[in-house]
């Protein structure tokens, strides 16, 4: 428990439980709102959009806070608050007092995340830190397993009061991830000072400046429409309404999900670590082409719906081991010296875009008993995702920044002498092709 190992274990473990917190509820919570509730699809598509804009207005002070204040203190808050607001999103029951609930998780939950990055940092060898992000992952979705499956059998959609064991459930995972975090995280502080660089000369308008900044946000906005915008709202609303497939088996196949991106995600980095982070992204969102017909097939061929989506919640699982660990270690290659958490919280800021704009478009167009339209929109995305990554990936190839014509080689600047604390990973594998080298971090 005293070795820096004992304190990572305990902190991915605590983020272990939190997820499966939260995963129990998430699943059904359009669900719950629409159908439990009886609010309907538009009040539950504003609570991921609610939610979504808490995430989007906390995360320029998530990327401050996650260069300059004491992680443990931040996360232990937000985790805390994490638990409050699904307590209280248990009992609200009118539209606006459910989307300021929702508002307040998001903001909630974009305060946590770079804290604990930067924890996790703090507590791993920089040549580890590319099996500890991978292991951060793979935790994450392990507990977001336990979590669907424990609250597919809890789930009851008669009553809002029938939901309740299934939030207080979550509640209480909250509290002890955010225990586990406190404990993990103590003398965190006093490491993250010694590394810090630069970042508070460096502001947003520095980082926008960048071009290839600015293909990172498009490609991170896109693939988040393609996929994780429509995870937790659009497709758990397409297969219960659409098909015959009942909520159980939707909790099953989230948790089969999970299972294999926990399974997956180690082979998949070794099998890729020579690959450029962009490439991966385009081969994510291609793959995620495939999902979506495999989705879409119960409104052909009746009597395997269950099946369908199995398969397809599944076949999503490849796609993101390629894109969940990519993101972070990407934007801090191409950060600014001093600045990777800004650019890290300008990142998340375009992934909640995508969140919020993600279920408003699947309500309108599943409210309108389309959904052979909700899935050629889900196509679309994955298409223009993958076409934005290798715009992207020949800016880099060219070290084009696009703000002063300078050329940059961003696998060795990623690197260099100013790189901050928050999200400096593994990078300088994902970023250099087959047979060159990188120096240390």
């Amino acid at each position: 428990m005293r070795t820096a190992f004992g304190r990572t274990l305990v902190l991915l473990s605590g983020g272990a439980l939190a997820t499966a917190g939260w995963g129990a509820v998430f699943p059904f919570l359009f669900a719950d709102i629409s159908n439990a509730r009886g609010l309907g699809a538009g009040v539950a598509a504003g609570t991921f959009t609610a939610l979504a804009l808490g995430s989007i207005a906390a995360a320029p002070a998530a990327g401050w806070l996650a260069d300059r204040a004491n992680p443990t203190v931040v996360a232990v808050a937000a985790r805390i608050g994490l638990a409050l607001f699904t307590l209280l999103l248990a009992f609200v029951a009118t539209p606006v007092s459910i989307w300021l609930v929702a508002a307040g998780f998001g903001a909630a939950l974009a305060l946590s995340q770079p804290a604990v990055q930067v924890i996790l940092l703090a507590r791993t060898p920089v040549e580890r830190r590319r099996d500890i992000f991978a292991w951060q992952f793979i935790a994450i979705n392990l507990g977001a397993a336990g979590g669907a499956a424990i609250g597919g059998l809890l789930v009851d959609l008669s009553s809002q009061a029938a939901m309740r064991p299934v939030y207080l459930v979550a509640v209480v995972a909250e509290l002890l991830g955010a225990l586990m975090v406190g404990v993990a995280g103590r003398g965190a502080h006093a490491t993250v000072l010694a590394t810090q660089g630069t970042g508070e000369t460096v502001g947003y308008r520095t980082i926008m400046g960048l071009r290839p900044v600015r293909w990172l946000l498009g490609v991170a906005l896109l693939i988040t429409l393609a996929c994780y915008a429509q995870y937790d709202a659009g497709l758990p609303a397409y297969v219960l309404d659409a098909t015959s497939v009942k909520p159980a088996v939707l909790g099953g196949a989230v948790a089969i999900n999970a299972i294999l991106v926990a399974a997956l995600t180690g082979p998949v980095v070794a099998y890729t670590r020579r690959r450029s982070g962009p490439s991966l992204l385009a081969m994510c969102a291609l793959l995620w082409v495939g999902c979506w017909i495999v989705f879409g097939l119960p409104l052909l061929f009746s009597g395997f719906d269950s099946g369908f989506v199995i398969i397809g919640f599944a076949l999503l699982s490849l796609g993101e081991t390629m894109m969940a660990p990519i993101l972070s270690p990407l934007a801090a290659a191409l950060a600014p010296v001093g600045a990777a958490g800004r650019t890290m919280a300008a990142v998340t800021g375009a992934t909640t875009v995508a969140t919020a704009i993600g279920p408003i478009l699947s309500s309108v167009l599943l409210g309108l008993h389309l959904p052979v339209g909700f899935i050629a929109m889900q196509v679309l995305f994955c298409v223009a995702s993958a076409m934005t990554a290798m715009r992207l990936r020949g800016l880099m190839a060219r070290g084009d920044t696009g703000s002063t014509g300078a050329k940059t080689d961003y696998a060795v600047d990623a690197f260099g002498d100013g790189a901050s604390a928050v999200g400096l990973t593994f990078a300088d594998e994902l970023l250099t092709p087959a047979g060159s080298s990188t120096p240390s971090a």
